[in-house]
Order: C-alpha cells, then structure tokens, then sequence
C-alpha cells in the first residue's frame, strides 16, 4: 500500500478517537434529546439557563424564558387516543420549533408542558415571539382519521431579573405564574410576568 507501519498507525489512531467523538456526540444527543419531540430536555435546558442567567447578572443582555402548556390536552388523550395525543405533541413541538430564532432553546418541560429560552430578549419582545408561536399553533390542523384537530396552547413569559430570580426556580415560577394567568384568562393566550 503507499502507506509505511507508522503512517498506517497514525491513521487507524485518528479513526479510534474519530470513532470514539462520533459516540460521544451520540450519546449527549441521546442523554439531551427528547426521544418523542426532538426537543432537548428539561435537565439540558435548566444547564443552559443557569450559564445564561450568570453571563446576563454580568452583563447587559436581557434574558427571557417562555412556559408553555398544550390546552386541554388530557381531552385530546380521553377523547381521540393517546396516539392522537402523541401526534399533538409532536406537532406541537414542531410548530415551537418553527417559530424561535436560532440561538433560542426549546425544550419539552414534560407532559405537555415546554419552554423556550430567549437570550437577548426582554419582555414586550418575548411577548412578540409568544404571539407568534401561540398564532402558528392556534392555526395548525393536526388530522386524526381524517378529521381535522385544532390545537391551541397557553403562554407565560418572564423576563430575568438578577435582583429577584436568585435561582432558576425562581425565574421559572414567574413564569409559571404568567401561564397560569393565561389559563384563568381563558387559554390561547400569552401571559408577561410581572
């Protein structure tokens, strides 16, 4: 071959640790990745927001997160099925997915539940990008047997703010909070938090 002993080890080296990175990548995408909504997971996105809540107290970068709850989804499962559900969420997710920036993060919370980080972002335009998400799903159809579902979803949007969101627990029930309100106000609606 045109290769001498020391070449051909160097290059079968080089495939070994090619081998062992392309695992690795796998492996986070497995341990990050939502199997059933490709979204990331809530544990990844909690890292991700506590790096981004530590560069914005530092900086003057705004930061927002979105809450995001699936309207009466549990009558989607009782009524049609939960395959039906699944395709909800999946569609659902989808629809998020679509409609955030590149360097936003959308993740699924759990159950029907998901959320956004918005980095660079304050309220009002937090606000702007729920709109958009809530707007798309609202006007989506997800067909079940030939019939067309429509879905709509509840949003509540805070902006961080480093002299009250000590942790993001804090941050998140805030949001939580602006969800909530959207929910008594009816649903298909988008919340800012105080």
């Amino acid at each position: 071959s045109g290769f001498d002993a020391y070449e051909r080890e160097y290059i079968l080296t080089l495939a070994a640790l090619a081998a062992v990175a392309i695992n690795n990548a796998f492996l986070f995408e497995m341990t990050t990745t939502d199997m059933m909504t490709k979204l990331k997971m809530k544990h990844y996105f909690y890292t991700i927001l506590q790096e981004r809540m530590e560069a914005a107290a530092c900086g003057d970068n705004p930061l927002s997160v979105v809450m995001i709850d699936i309207d009466n989804f549990k009558t989607f499962n009782d009524t049609y099925g939960h395959s039906c559900g699944d395709t909800v969420l999946k569609r659902t997710a989808i629809t998020i997915q679509e409609n955030v920036r590149p360097g936003d993060l959308a993740a699924r919370y759990g159950g029907e539940e998901f959320c956004v980080l918005l980095p660079d972002t304050d309220g009002p335009n937090a606000v702007i990008i729920s709109e958009r998400i809530r707007r798309n799903v609202a006007e989506s159809r997800i067909l079940d047997g030939g019939l067309p579902l429509g879905v709509t979803i509840a949003l509540g949007a805070a902006r961080y703010d480093p002299a009250r969101d000590f942790t993001i627990k804090a941050l998140m029930d805030r949001a939580d909070k602006a969800l909530y309100q959207s929910k008594l106000a009816g649903r298909n609606r988008v919340s800012l938090a105080r």
